[in-house]
């Protein structure tokens, strides 16, 4: 297993330790430890013993859970109605008073805390990796008071929660005597302030709402990450929203959508008179759900993710796990607009496949390859000059941030408890995903006809046991594992169109003449000559096509040596004169990267660069997939100017 530098979690201090249980084979011991670098579990089990580590890099969250009585006052006969139907409710707020007021089984006084990771593990595809949803339920009933027990899961919780935020555990409070409930709560370390989600509902196959539901909400919500979400209405109502509001009041930018709607915030940021301090406090996240996705893609290659096979995982990972790198912005300049890119200035080839791909928009991603075929047939070639500034120093190949361990991933010592009963969440693809309330519901049910293998397949369910404390066993104690986790996520919130304030962000309000702020070029004038120090190209051209992260999309590993915050622009030049045969095996080759070593292909790492069309010509010229004015255009690199959430 991958441990995310966090090293073996039995190598170092430890933070708390309890023996606990399998609910339905007590014969079964587990030795719980959680130290600074990860959740440790050992079993023993008629002298055999298998242990796993769960590194804290890979724990997202935890929270404490009750059970539920079912309404008393409902009809026992109502569809769908069981006695055995018990239910959780959160125990995770500031204040004893919350649980009183609960409707709970006062015959159950156990206190639940699940903790939620997201482990590296093997796949049968031959050094495949990918990112599975683990649960670990420990069951605390040691004591014959729900406050006792829900004291000891707290204490838990909220060692857990300050090693996972990287916060100093308060030992204090580690202390079993120490009594004070209410303080073991208000010392959970965590952002108050909820991250805003714009979310497309427009982009790629026009299914973002139901993606986000099903697919983020979830991870979100194990997280305990509150957000607060808005839906645009319009082209450039993200922008406008962005450049408009106290933004200050959120924690993060969670963008839901593909390329367009970050180009939108990263400009509207760049409009605000207070951009420095905006790009500083506040990292952008994306959830890819458009037919690019060029950024979520990139985030994931510099961190190493298995991406491809999970997407909207490792994107909402991103989210919640509170990482940040910085990212390079690139100053745009036309003759009518200055513009803020984040991934791409396109002209030729590429830009006409992007343009005019619109038209098959339904069909996602694929309208790229469809057209890529149409402009291969029909190829157009563009007169003009290009001109550049080199750049000098060109970083290595290898990755600064180490490659990923593999061997560790799945060994037959270890526990096979990985996939949960969530396990629909982690898939991309393939059916609809179901939240993990409801694929909880839909499998507990069923654990007390397990045998010990079954349940630790599925999940790990342990409750605490110590010979030196007394436990009450009761009826629903001895069945609680039938049970549904239950969570509304009540603290987010849900901004549709019939916003109190929309109309200050309408269409009619937009103004294309707004001032852009941001930092001062350092480039001549647009209009006025270069210097002898920049390298000009002047002749006809297939395409041109400069990037400044390493994917312009899922698919299209465009920039290899790119980084996210390397300073650098990886400006592609194809002349005219290229066989079609080179141009296939070139379109072929971007989704492995080897388009770069296709004969008539030249990728130059620049620092800043002048496109100059013909007088009296026509064609595209995109920033970011955007369409902007055909003519002059030239571009600088600002390094690690914004700042992106990271997994």
């Amino acid at each position: 297993m991958e441990d995310n530098g966090q090293g073996n979690p039995g190598d170092s201090a430890v933070v708390l330790e309890e023996i606990f249980y399998v609910t339905s084979k007590r014969n079964t011991y587990y030795k719980v430890r959680l130290t600074e670098k990860g959740l440790s579990l050992h079993k023993e089990h008629n002298g055999a013993t298998k242990s796993e580590t769960i590194a804290l890099g890979d724990i997202i969250g935890c929270r404490c859970m009750r059970s539920k009585r079912r309404n008393a006052g409902s009809c026992a006969c109502r569809p769908g109605a069981s006695k055995s139907q018990v239910k959780l409710v959160e125990s995770s707020s500031s204040s004893v008073e919350t649980y009183q007021a609960s409707y709970y089984d006062e015959l159950d006084t156990s206190a639940y805390l699940y903790i939620y990771a997201y482990a590296l593990k093997k796949t049968r595809v031959k050094g495949g990796i990918r990112r599975e949803r683990t649960t670990i339920t420990l069951r605390f009933r040691s004591f014959d008071k729900y406050e006792d027990n829900l004291r000891e899961a707290s204490r838990w919780r909220l060692a857990i929660k300050c090693l996972v935020a990287n916060a100093p555990v308060p030992r204090s409070l580690m202390s079993p005597s120490h009594g004070n409930l209410d303080a073991l709560m208000r010392a959970c370390p965590g952002e108050n302030r909820k991250l805003l989600v714009l979310l497309n509902p427009k982009s790629g196959s026009g299914r973002g709402r139901e993606t986000f539901q099903k697919r983020i909400h979830p991870i979100l919500s194990e997280a305990e990450r509150p957000y607060e979400i808005h839906i645009t209405k319009h082209a450039n109502y993200a922008r406008e929203f962005i450049r408009t509001r106290d933004i200050y009041q959120w924690s993060g930018l969670l963008m839901v959508g593909g390329d367009g709607i970050v180009f939108e915030v990263v400009n509207g940021l760049l409009q605000r008179p207070d951009w420095e301090k905006a790009l500083r406090e506040l990292p952008l996240g994306v959830i890819p759900c458009g037919s690019g996705n060029g950024l979520a893609k990139s985030i994931a290659h510099a961190k190493q993710e298995p991406y491809d096979r999970n997407p909207m995982l490792i994107s909402a990972l991103s989210a919640v796990k509170s990482k940040r790198m910085p990212m390079d912005l690139v100053r745009v300049e036309t003759r009518n607009q200055i513009l803020f890119s984040f991934l791409s200035v396109g002209w030729g080839l590429i830009a006409d496949i992007d343009i005019e791909s619109e038209r098959l928009r339904a069909i996602g991603g694929q309208r790229f390859t469809v057209w890529s075929v149409a402009r291969l047939i029909g190829l157009r070639t563009y007169k003009g000059k290009i001109s550049y500034l080199p750049c000098n120093r060109v970083p290595s190949m290898e990755n600064g941030n180490g490659k990923i361990c593999r061997k560790d991933c799945a060994t037959e010592s270890t526990l096979s408890h990985s996939r949960s009963y969530g396990d629909e969440l982690d898939r991309y693809g393939g059916g609809e995903p179901k939240s993990f309330h409801t694929a909880f519901s839909e499998s507990i049910n069923d654990l007390n006809d397990c045998d010990d293998n079954e349940i630790i397949t599925e999940s790990l369910t342990l409750e605490t046991e110590i010979e030196k404390r007394h436990r009450l066993d009761s009826f629903y104690s001895a069945t609680s594992a039938k049970s549904t986790y239950f969570s509304t996520g009540s603290v987010s919130s849900y901004h549709s169109v019939d916003d109190a304030d929309s109309t200050e962000i309408g269409a009619e309000n937009i103004c294309s003449s707004q001032i852009m702020y941001g930092p001062s070029s350092i480039l001549p004038a647009l209009t006025t000559q270069l210097s002898n120090c920049w390298t000009q190209i002047q002749g006809e051209f297939v395409m041109v096509h400069a990037a400044y992260q390493s994917h312009l999309g899922q698919d299209y590993f465009f920039a290899p040596r790119a980084r996210l915050a390397d300073g650098i622009i990886w400006l592609l030049v194809v002349k005219a004169g290229i066989t079609r045969a080179n141009l296939l095996h070139f379109l072929l080759g971007l989704s492995s990267g080897t388009h770069v070593m296709c004969s008539g292909v030249d990728m130059i790492p620049v620092k800043a660069f002048r496109i100059e069309p013909m007088e009296g010509t026509s064609g595209h010229i995109t920033v970011d997939g955007e369409e902007v004015d055909y003519g002059p255009l030239q571009a600088e690199i600002f390094p690690s100017l914004a700042t992106v959430m990271t997994p």
